[in-house]
C-alpha cells in the first residue's frame, strides 16, 4: 500500500498524522489500543489473518487493518473478520476529512491512506477491541501506521501500546521509495520496532536483510526477540492424526505424535483421518526466557519451576492439554524444555508454514507475557483452521451463471483454497461460518474437486480449509473450468507461485494417469495459461522469467483503477508485451493482448482448445477485478454501525 496524497505523489512521513491525533481529534484513540504490528515484503496479510483468527477463536474482540483494501475501501477495516459498514465508513471518512480541512495543520493535509489509517484506529477504539492487528502500508519507519508507542512506559515514539512487532520476509520491492537495496529496505521496515516490546523475526531468504533486522532488533529491544529461524518448527504431513466430535477420549500414549486433545478441547479442527494432510509442528518453550537464554536452569530453579507448574495444573479447572506434548531435558523433576503443538496449515502454498510460524510465536508472546491467557493451543488451532485470506492462491470456478444464482441466495460464493503442499488437491468448498472455541455442530456441505468430487467434506465449522482427500477423477472435467488467482507481484512471490503451479500440474497429471486409460504418461502435464497484469514500476521481466515456461500461453490484461488509490497506475499491455520479449522462453510461448479482463474471461468460457491450467496473477488489483467479474464476495457481511461517542463523530448515513 503506497502512501500518497490525492494527486498521486508519494508522501511518506508521520508529521501529518501525528499532528492530527494529538491536536485535531476530540481525543486520541491510540491510548485505548493494544496492537500487533506487522511489516515485511511478503506474508504480512497472511500473518495478520492468522493472528486475528486465533484471537477471535480465543474469545477476544479483534480489529484488523490491512492495506491495500481488496474489493471495496471499507473491507480493509474489520472487526471479528467482518468489514465496517460502507455507510458508516463513508461517514467516518467524511468527518475526518472535514476535521482535517478545518484544522489547517502546519504539517499539511492528511493523505488518503493516512485518513484510512485514522478511520481504522478511531473505529477500533470506539468499538473497544481487545487487540488491533495492523498491517504496515509501505516500509515501516515512515508509514502512517507507525504511530504507536512501546508496550511499557511512555515514549515520544507514539501513544498506545505496540505489544508485538512482526517482521515478515523482506525482499526488494518499492525500490527507490523506501530504499535502494534490500539492507536499506530492511532498515525502513525495522522502524516499527519499539524498545521493551517483543519482536518476532521471520526466516529470511535474503541473508543481508536478516542480519540488518537482527542487528537493529538487538539494539532496540535486547532479550525480547523471537528469531523464528532458530525455533524448531516442522512443515509436515500427519498420517494418523484424527480429531472429531465422535471421539470420546484421546490416546495420550502415542510416542511418535503429540497426544490428541479431546473433542471438547478442540471442537472444530479438521478431521485428518489418515489423509496425510499438511500441518505445522511447532515447539515452544514453557517460559519466554527460553527464547533468548540457551543456558539450562539450575537444578534448584528447575525443581521450583516444575513444582509451580504442577501446582498451577492441579489448581486449574481446565482439562489437561494433551496436544501439547512436553519435552523434558532430564528426569521427572526436570522443567519441560519445549512444548509441541500441531497446527493446521489451511492457507495454500509452501511459504505459509513460515507465515504460520511467525503468527504462532507472536500469539505465544501475547499469552505468555501480556496476559492473553485464553490463547490456549486449542484456540490457536481453531483459529488457524478458520483462517481465510482471499486473493492468495484462491481457486475459482469459471461458471458465471452458477455464481450469479448462488449470490442471489444467502449461501457464500464458491471459492477453492487448496491446503496441501505436495501434491495439492484443489477443492471447491463453501465458506462455512467461523468456528467458535466451543463445541458446535458441524456445517460443511459436499465438495467437488478439479480432480473429481467428494461428498464427505470437512466437518469442521471453520472457514475454507481441510476437506476429505477421497476424490475420484472425472475425465470429462479439465482445469479449463477453473482459475487460480494470486496477487504475486514481485520476484519472491512469483517464485512461490511457480512452485505451487508445478506441484498442481504434477498432481493433475498423476490423477489423469491413474484414473484414465488414455495412455498418457503421468509426466504429461497440461500447459499454463497466464493471465497477467502489472502495476506500473514493477520489474516485469524478472517476474515473467520466474513464471512463464516454453509451451505456456500469456494473456495480457489491464486492471481497473482502484478506489482511493490515484498513485496506482496499471501497466499497458503493450509494455508487458515488450517485457515478454526479453524473457528466456519468448519465441516458445503464445501471447495474446486483451482490452479488458472481461474479454479474457469471455474467451476462457468459450475456448474449446486443449486443457490449460489458468492462472491469474501480477497484481492484487487484477485479482480483485476477477472477484468482481465473478461476483464473489470474499468477506462476511459488514458489521452493523457501532455507537460512536455522542458528538464526536457523525451517525452513519
Amino acid at each position: 500500500m503506497t502512501v500518497s496524497d490525492s494527486t498521486g505523489r508519494i508522501k511518506l512521513g508521520l508529521e501529518r498524522i501525528l499532528h492530527f491525533f494529538e491536536h485535531t481529534l476530540p481525543s486520541d484513540p491510540r491510548t485505548r489500543l493494544s496492537v500487533v504490528h506487522v511489516a515485511g515484503t511478503n506474508g504480512k496479510g497472511s500473518v495478520c489473518a492468522l493472528v486475528s483468527e486465533a484471537l477471535i477463536a480465543a474469545g477476544y474482540k479483534v480489529g484488523t487493518f490491512n492495506s491495500p483494501h481488496f474489493l471495496e475501501t471499507n473491507d480493509a477495516l474489520r472487526i471479528q473478520g467482518r468489514p465496517i459498514a460502507a455507510a458508516e465508513y463513508a461517514g467516518l471518512r467524511a468527518w475526518i476529512s472535514s476535521l482535517d480541512a478545518d484544522a489547517n495543520s502546519p504539517a499539511g493535509p492528511l493523505t488518503l491512506f493516512e485518513q484510512a489509517t485514522v478511520a481504522a484506529i478511531w473505529w477500533f477504539a470506539q468499538s473497544d477491541v481487545d487487540l488491533a492487528v495492523i498491517e504496515v502500508g509501505m516500509g515501516g519507519l515512515r508509514d502512517a501506521t507507525n504511530v504507536f508507542g512501546p508496550a511499557e512506559g511512555h515514549s515520544s515514539l507514539g501513544a498506545g501500546r505496540s505489544l508485538v512487532q512482526c517482521i515478515c520476509p523482506i525482499d526488494e520491492d518499492h525500490l527507490g521509495l523506501i530504499g535502494d537495496n534490500v539492507e536499506e529496505i530492511a532498515r525502513e521496515k525495522a522502524g516499527i520496532m519499539r524498545p521493551g516490546s517483543w519482536i518476532v523475526i521471520a526466516s529470511q531468504e535474503r541473508i543481508d536483510a536478516f542480519h540488518r533486522i537482527r542487528q537493529i532488533a538487538h539494539r532496540i529491544s535486547p532479550g525480547r526477540i523471537v528469531n523464528v529461524r532458530r525455533q524448531p518448527t516442522y512443515d509436515l504431513h500427519v498420517p494418523n492424526f484424527s480429531i472429531n466430535h465422535n471421539t470420546a477420549s484421546a490416546d495420550c500414549s502415542c510416542s511418535t505424535l503429540p497426544s490428541i486433545r479431546t473433542p471438547d478441547a478442540i471442537p472444530s479442527w479438521a478431521q485428518f483421518h489418515g489423509t496425510g494432510r499438511r500441518c505445522l509442528r511447532v515447539k515452544y518453550p514453557p517460559t519466554l526466557d527460553s527464547y533468548t537464554k540457551s543456558r539450562p536452569q539450575s537444578s534448584a530453579a528447575a525443581a521450583a519451576a516444575a513444582a509451580a507448574a504442577a501446582a498451577a495444573a492441579s489448581a486449574s479447572s481446565e482439562p489437561a492439554l494433551p496436544t501439547s506434548h512436553l519435552l523434558t531435558a532430564g528426569g521427572p523433576a526436570s522443567v519441560p524444555t519445549r512444548v509441541e503443538v500441531d497446527l493446521p496449515l489451511v492457507l495454500p502454498g509452501y511459504y505459509q508454514a513460515g507465515n504460520a510460524s511467525v503468527a504462532f510465536y507472536a500469539l505465544d508472546v501475547l499469552r505468555t507475557h501480556y496476559g492473553y491467557d485464553r490463547l490456549t493451543d486449542a484456540a490457536i488451532q481453531t483459529g488457524f483452521q478458520n483462517v481465510r485470506w482471499p486473493g492468495r492462491l484462491s481457486w475459482l470456478r469459471l461458471n458465471r451463471s452458477s455464481l450469479l444464482s448462488l449470490n442471489a441466495c444467502d449461501s457464500a460464493p464458491l471459492i477453492v483454497q487448496d491446503d496441501t503442499a505436495t501434491p495439492p488437491s484443489s477443492f471447491l468448498t463453501e465458506r462455512a461460518p467461523r468456528a467458535e472455541h466451543k463445541p458446535i455442530p458441524s456445517s460443511r456441505s459436499s465438495t467437488s474437486s478439479i480432480f473429481g468430487s467428494s461428498s464427505s467434506g470437512n466437518t469442521s465449522g471453520g472457514g475454507s480449509g481441510h476437506v476429505s482427500d477421497r476424490s475420484s477423477f472425472d475425465e470429462t472435467e479439465t482445469p479449463d473450468g477453473w482459475i487460480l488467482a494470486d496477487g504475486a507481484h514481485n520476484r519472491a512471490a512469483a517464485e512461490e507461485l511457480r512452485k505451487y503451479v508445478d506441484t498442481t500440474l504434477r498432481r493433475f497429471a498423476q490423477q489423469r494417469y491413474i484414473h484414465t486409460a488414455s495412455g498418457r504418461s503421468f509426466r504429461d502435464t497440461p500447459p499454463v495459461r497466464w493471465i497477467i497484469g502489472f502495476t506500473h514500476g514493477k520489474n516485469m521481466v524478472d517476474i515473467l522469467s520466474q513464471l512463464v515456461l516454453p509451451g505456456d500461453s500469456l494473456w495480457l490484461v489491464p486492471f481497473s483503477q482502484p478506489s482511493e488509490m490515484p498513485w496506482i497506475k496499471c501497466e499497458s499491455t503493450d509494455a508487458i508485451f515488450s517485457a515478454a520479449h526479453k524473457i528466456p522462453s519468448f519465441g516458445k510461448i503464445h501471447i495474446t493482448q486483451f482490452a479488458s479482463l472481461a474479454d479474457a474471461l469471455d474467451q476462457l468460457t468459450t475456448d474449446c482448445s486443449d486443457a490449460h491450467l489458468n492462472v491469474l496473477c501480477g497484481s492484487l488489483y487484477l485479482v480483485a477485478d476477477l472477484f468482481r467479474e465473478l461476483q464473489v464476495q470474499p468477506f462476511d457481511a459488514p458489521l452493523e454501525a457501532v455507537a460512536l461517542s455522542e458528538g464526536k463523530a457523525p451517525a452513519p448515513n
